[in-house]
C-alpha cells in the first residue's frame, strides 16, 4: 500500500489514478483544505488530516510501504507574507511524516520539490546540480525539506527521491471524468487561459524580460 499525502490536485490525483489503475492499494491523507473531499477514488482508505497531527499521519501510514509526499502550501506569494505558516506546515510536518514512517518502518518517499530550489540560476538550462539559491520562503520550504530527507535517507538507510519539476499542466483522462486543475481561486495561468472570454479577459503581465519580445518564458511540465 502506498500512502499519498495529499490527493486533492494535480498531480497527485493523476498519479494516484494511474497507480490504482496498475493493482497498487492506496491510502491518502488530506485535510482538504486546498482541495476537494469529492475527488477522492472509490475504493481507498482515507482519513481527512492533517501532516501536523501525529496520531493521523499514524493512522494513514498502517499498512503502507511507501509514501508519496504531496502535501504542504504552495503559494508563493502567501508564502512572502506568512512565512511562519509555510515553515510549520511544510517543514514541521515533513518531520513529523518522516519520523512516523520511521517508527512503521516504512523506508520509501517520493517528495514533490519544487524548481523554486534553485532560484534565479545564473546558468540556463538548470543542472541537478545547480546553486540552490531560493528566492522566496516556499521555495526555502521545499530545499530544507530536500536536505532533511537526505539526511534521513544518510542516518535510517531509506530509499528517497525529490522531483524538482517546474509548472505542471495538463489532465488525465479517466473513467470517472477528466482528472485537470481545480483551484479555488485559481491562480494558475493555463486554466485562466482557458476560462478567459472577452468580457473577462485573462492579463499577462510583464513587458521587460530578457527575451526577443520582452514577455515572460516559463517552462511547464505535463502531468503525465
Amino acid at each position: 500500500m502506498v500512502l499519498f499525502a495529499d490527493n486533492t490536485i494535480t498531480p497527485q490525483k493523476d498519479a494516484i489514478e494511474k497507480m490504482l489503475t496498475q493493482g497498487f492499494e492506496i491510502s491518502i491523507l488530506d485535510d482538504c483544505s486546498m482541495g476537494h473531499a469529492d475527488t477522492v477514488p472509490a475504493g481507498v482508505r482515507f482519513v481527512n488530516g492533517s501532516l501536523l497531527n501525529r496520531g493521523e499521519v499514524a493512522d494513514a501510514l498502517v499498512g503502507c510501504d511507501a509514501v508519496m509526499h504531496f502535501a504542504g502550501k504552495s503559494l508563493v506569494g502567501e508564502s512572502v507574507e506568512k512565512p511562519d505558516l509555510y515553515h510549520s506546515v511544510n517543514v514541521d510536518g515533513t518531520r513529523i511524516l518522516l519520523d512516523e514512517m520511521h517508527k512503521q518502518s516504512i523506508t520509501k518517499i517520493v517528495f514533490s520539490s519544487s524548481a523554486a530550489t534553485y532560484g534565479e540560476p545564473k546558468v540556463v538550462p538548470i543542472l541537478e546540480t545547480s546553486e540552490t539559491i531560493p528566492t522566496n520562503p516556499y521555495g526555502a520550504t521545499k530545499l530544507a525539506i530536500d536536505h532533511m530527507i537526505t539526511a534521513e535517507a544518510a542516518a535510517h538507510g531509506i530509499s528517497a527521491a525529490s522531483l524538482r519539476y517546474f509548472n505542471v499542466a495538463g489532465a488525465l483522462k479517466a473513467e470517472r471524468g477528466w482528472l485537470a486543475e481545480r483551484h479555488n481561486p485559481e491562480t494558475h495561468l493555463i486554466p485562466n487561459v482557458l476560462r478567459s472570454t472577452t468580457d473577462n479577459p485573462v492579463k499577462i503581465f510583464g513587458t521587460d524580460w530578457p527575451t526577443a519580445d520582452g514577455t515572460c518564458i516559463r517552462d511547464y511540465v505535463h502531468v503525465i
